[in-house]
C-alpha cells in the first residue's frame, strides 16, 4: 500500500468550455490548444510519480471519459472522473476517498500552474510528516498545491472560490479547526491574458544568466561578451555597490543592473527576485561561458525530475600546476556534486525558490547550495568547460592552494563560515571561493 498519492484535476480541453478567461485574447479552439498543452506539461512530470513506491497518481477529470482520457494522456495512470458540485465539494471528495483507501497523504494539484514541479510535490509530502495541511499559495489570492494527511471538509467549504481571498479564508478555517499549516513559495497560474507570458517562458525554457559583481570593469565586458544575445535569455548584473566602469559596461552590453549590498549569496539572491527566466544560470563576473551553453543548459533540464548542474572547469591562463586544480575540481563536481560557484551552477528558478535560494554566508554559500540542490534531485555535470580567470592564484600557487584546502576542510569539519573568511583572506565580497 503506498502511503502518499497525487491527485491531478484535468478539465478535458474541448473547445469553448476550458479556459474560458482566455477566450478573447486565444479564441476558443487556442484557449482549448493552451489548456492541452499546459495539462501535458504537468502530466509530463507527475506521471514520474506514478510507478515509485513512494507515491501514486490519481487523474481526477472534468469532461470527456476514461477511454478518451487513455487516449490522450495514456493508459498507465488512474482516471477517475469527477462529482457534479463546486471546487471544494470535489476536493473534498477526492481527498476522502484517498484517506478511505489508506493513503496517509495526499497532494492536489490542477494543470494550469506551470512553475509547479515534481519537487514540490517532494517537498509537500515530506512536509505533511509534521503538518496537517500544506499549501502552495498563488499570487492571485488562491493558491495552486493543497495537500492533507486527514480529512478536513471544514477548510474546503465555504471558500469564495475564484477571488483573492481563498487563501486566507482557508488559512482562518484551518486555524479554527485546530490544523497545523505550512506554506510552499508562491506559484503563479495561467487564468488570464495577462497571464500568457508565464506559459510561453516556461514552455521555452528561458533563461536568466546572473552575474555578481563588484568593481569587475576590467572582466566584465568579456564575460557579459560570452553571454551573448540568444533567444529567451536575459542578463541580470547584481552589482554590490562598484566604483569603477563595471555599471556602464553592464548597461551597455544590454543588461539589467540590480543594486545591492555586497556580498556573493546576497547579490545572487537579489539578481534571482528580478529574474524572469524558467532556468537561472550563476556565473561569476571573471568566467565566460562555452558558445553552445544556452542549449547544454536546456538539454540538462530535459528531464523534469533533473534540479540543475554545473559546467567543467578551465583556468585561464593556465600554467602546468593549475591543471591539477582543474582535474580535482572537475571530479569533485561529476563525482561528489559538489561544484564551487566559477563552475556556473545552474538550477530551475521554482526550485530555487522552493529551497530558499543562496545562504547570505561570507564564503562557501556555492557549495552549501549546491548540497542541497542534489539532496533535492539529479544534478548534471556538462563537459563543455566554462574558462574562469585565475587571478586568485596569482599571490602564490602552493600558498593559495593550502588555504584553499584548508577552507576546504574547515566548511566540512563545522568550521564557522566567518573564520573561514578571515582564513581565505576574502576581502572583495564577490572574489571566488
Amino acid at each position: 500500500m503506498r502511503e502518499s498519492r497525487l491527485i491531478v484535476f484535468v478539465r478535458y480541453p474541448v473547445a469553448g468550455r476550458v479556459k474560458t478567461r482566455l477566450i478573447p485574447a486565444l479564441g476558443e479552439d487556442g484557449a482549448a490548444a493552451l489548456s492541452r498543452d499546459m495539462a501535458e506539461h504537468t502530466m509530463n512530470w507527475a506521471s514520474r510519480l506514478a510507478g515509485k513506491g513512494a507515491g501514486g497518481v490519481e487523474v481526477q477529470f472534468d469532461g470527456g471519459s476514461v477511454p478518451k482520457m487513455e487516449a490522450w494522456l495514456g493508459k498507465a495512470l488512474r482516471y477517475v472522473p469527477q462529482d457534479d458540485g463546486d471546487i471544494g465539494t470535489r476536493m473534498d471528495r477526492a481527498f476522502r476517498e484517498s484517506f478511505a483507501e489508506g493513503i496517509k497523504k495526499v497532494v492536489l494539484i490542477g494543470t494550469d500552474i506551470p512553475e509547479l514541479t515534481v519537487f514540490h510535490v517532494r517537498e509537500a509530502w515530506k512536509a505533511l510528516d509534521e503538518v496537517d495541511l500544506i499549501l502552495g499559495p498563488a499570487h492571485d489570492g488562491g493558491y495552486g498545491l493543497i495537500g492533507l494527511r486527514r480529512p478536513a471538509p471544514q477548510i474546503l467549504q465555504g471558500p469564495a472560490w475564484g477571488t483573492d481571498e481563498v487563501l486566507s479564508e482557508t488559512l482562518a478555517k484551518a486555524a479554527a479547526a485546530g490544523l497545523t499549516a505550512r506554506m510552499l513559495p508562491a506559484v503563479r497560474d495561467v487564468d488570464r491574458p495577462e497571464d500568457l507570458p508565464l506559459w510561453e517562458r516556461t514552455a521555452r525554457q528561458s533563461i536568466s544568466v546572473i552575474v555578481p559583481a563588484l568593481n569587475e570593469g576590467n572582466r566584465l565586458e568579456r564575460t557579459l561578451s560570452s553571454i551573448g544575445r540568444p533567444a529567451d535569455t536575459e542578463v541580470i548584473v547584481a552589482d554590490g555597490g562598484s566604483r569603477d566602469e563595471t555599471l556602464s559596461i553592464a548597461r551597455k552590453a544590454g543588461a539589467k543592473v540590480v543594486s545591492c549590498r555586497p556580498g556573493r549569496g546576497g547579490q545572487l539572491n537579489s539578481g534571482a527576485a528580478e529574474a524572469a527566466g524558467d532556468i537561472l544560470l550563476f556565473l561569476h563576473a571573471d568566467t565566460r561561458l562555452p558558445r553552445d551553453y544556452a542549449r547544454l543548459v536546456r538539454g540538462a533540464l530535459k528531464d523534469p525530475e533533473a534540479a540543475g548542474g554545473s559546467f567543467a572547469l578551465r583556468f585561464e591562463p593556465c600554467p602546468p600546476m593549475l591543471k591539477i586544480n582543474e582535474v580535482t575540481a572537475n571530479w569533485r563536481a561529476r563525482l561528489f556534486h559538489l561544484p564551487f560557484g566559477d563552475q556556473a551552477i545552474f538550477v530551475r528558478s521554482a526550485l530555487f525558490r522552493l529551497l530558499g535560494g543562496y545562504r547570505d554566508l561570507p564564503l562557501m554559500e556555492d557549495v552549501e547550495f549546491a548540497r542541497r540542490l542534489h539532496r533535492a534531485g539529479r544534478t548534471a555535470f556538462l563537459l563543455s568547460p566554462v574558462r574562469t580567470s585565475s587571478r586568485r592564484y596569482s599571490g602564490g600557487y602552493w600558498r593559495r592552494n593550502l588555504i584553499n584546502k584548508v577552507v576546504f576542510a574547515g566548511y566540512f569539519m563545522g568550521v564557522p563560515p566567518n573564520r573561514l573568511a578571515k582564513m581565505y583572506g576574502r576581502g572583495d565580497p564577490t572574489a571566488g571561493a
